[in-house]
């Protein structure tokens, strides 16, 4: 049975009424239907329709499902070279935090050892204070001693006179000064006169 758009029968009835012979309204009216219902599609035809689209959208959609599990799959390779490249840094990271541990380490190192040289420093300033007042208690008794010098070779000078005055002069240290001692006086032979004392000059004003 064809499908009809429009009422056949009412459209023949219309025709007779204005005057059409009932064979020619009829024929009208179906020629009308033939050609509105030409190439439309029937509910059958859009069930066939709807049957096939479902058909295709489900084969579109395994496809796209096994695509979507490759592309899942490939992601998921991504993802494990990434949390490889992740722990590499992490690894790498670990390595320059004990490379700065170290460096820490070795700042503060050089701290204690600036800090043994500055009190080294200290130490070598107060030494060298020390030093400079030695030097100069050394200067003052280096003045003093020059008195002292000439204090000692004076009376060096003396004991060397002293020592050698005796043999120079022929007398003893004691003797400075005194008169020599007077020869006895001989008796004179029979028939002769007593000669008479005879004394030698004496020195230093005697």
């Amino acid at each position: 049975m064809r499908p009809t758009v429009i009422d056949t029968l009412k459209f023949a009835n219309r025709l007779k009424q204005a005057g059409v012979e009932t064979g020619q309204a009829e024929a009208m009216s179906l020629a009308l239907n033939d050609e509105l219902t030409e190439g439309l599609a029937t509910k059958t035809d859009l069930d066939d329709a709807v049957s096939k689209l479902g058909s295709r959208i489900d084969d579109l959609d395994a496809k796209f499902e096994v695509r979507f599990a490759e592309v899942e799959a490939r992601f998921t390779g991504q993802d494990g070279k990434f949390e490889s490249i992740d722990a590499r840094f992490e690894a790498i990271d670990a390595r320059f935090e004990s490379i700065d541990a170290r460096f820490e380490s070795i700042d503060a190192r050089f701290e204690s050892i600036d800090a043994r040289f500055d009190a080294m420093d200290t130490k070598f300033e107060a030494l060298a204070t020390r030093f400079s007042a030695v030097d100069t208690q050394f200067d003052a008794l280096r003045s003093q001693n020059r008195y002292v010098f000439l204090v000692l070779a004076l009376i060096a000078g003396l004991g060397l006179y002293n020592a050698t005055a005796p043999h120079l002069l022929g007398h003893s240290v004691g003797q400075v000064g005194q008169a020599p001692p007077t020869e006895p006086i001989r008796s004179a032979p029979a028939g002769q006169a007593p000669m008479a004392e005879t004394k030698a000059p004496t020195k230093f004003g005697a």
